[in-house]
């Protein structure tokens, strides 16, 4: 039986171990941020290469390479889940230097990181927020990554609800970020 589940302008639907994802409208307002999006990735091409499955209860379970085990499908671990497989399959990155939901001190308080991604020498080089698919992103992501990376000190950053997506470096001079049209890597 279909299992599905929704989220602002999108739906995720599990059937004989397949995942799909629909968008309808996205709303593409964006604050007063001037960003360059990284327009030639596209996830969704990814999507056949998600593993399902059904846990003793039923509930659709995704499988994560890189923590090697499965996770509850939820909209936004989908699309952590296709940026897993892009880093993976496409860019050939080692899964040994992606570090995935860790735990770190932001201002004395207890927050997890959604994904980041180190060199060959173990420096951490990117630090990745993932949205549910049709999530706005507006200043808010933008903000939320920043406190992140204020603490972490990662060069890049990158946003994304799995269909936008927006690499940038942290510019303290100007207070501001400096949106690159490509991965770092």
């Amino acid at each position: 039986m279909p299992q599905h589940l929704e989220t602002r302008n999108c739906t995720l639907e599990t059937h004989d171990s397949r995942l799909t994802i629909t968008h309808s409208q996205l709303d593409t307002r964006h604050s007063k941020l001037t960003m360059i999006a990284l327009k030639d990735i596209d996830l969704l091409s990814l999507q056949s290469g998600l593993k399902t499955s059904k846990d003793t209860k039923a509930v659709t379970m995704l499988f994560d390479p890189v923590r090697r085990k499965n996770i509850i499908v939820n909209p936004e671990e989908v699309v952590r889940q296709l940026w897993v497989l892009y880093f993976l399959e496409v860019l050939h990155i080692n899964r040994k230097l992606i570090a995935i939901e860790r735990s770190v001190k932001i201002n004395g308080t207890k927050r997890r990181f959604d994904l980041m991604i180190f060199d060959k020498s173990t420096d951490p080089i990117l630090l990745a927020e993932f949205k549910a698919p049709g999530a706005i992103i507006n200043q808010a992501v933008f903000d939320q990554i920043g406190h992140y990376n204020m603490e972490l000190n990662v060069p890049y950053s990158l946003v994304s609800n799995g269909s936008q997506h927006y690499c940038f470096m942290v510019d303290d001079g100007e207070k501001g970020f400096v949106f690159l049209k490509e991965l770092p890597f």
